[in-house]
């Protein structure tokens, strides 16, 4: 059930990207012409998707780093019980 509903969420996430690529590509040009404005579109957002990405793994790393310090001194404190 787990992975059905995983593939599902990933399906949405496809079609919400499609979404959003057709929606700054003028609707005259859903031929082959668009490739150069899409290529531009990529172009403008991939700094953007970095900086995203990296905060996101960034915070995820310290939330790991908080996590660890706070199971060691639980640890600590259970072995002194």
């Amino acid at each position: 059930m787990s992975s059905a509903s995983n593939i599902l969420k990933m399906l949405v996430g496809l079609v919400i990207l499609v979404i959003g690529i057709m929606w700054y590509v003028p609707k005259s040009l859903y031929g082959l012409g668009f490739l150069p404005l899409l290529a531009a579109l990529l172009k403008a957002t991939i700094g953007l998707f970095l900086l995203f990405v990296g905060l996101i793994v960034a915070w995820m790393g310290y939330d790991d780093y908080k996590m660890d310090k706070e199971m060691a001194k639980e640890e600590k404190k259970e072995e002194t019980k």
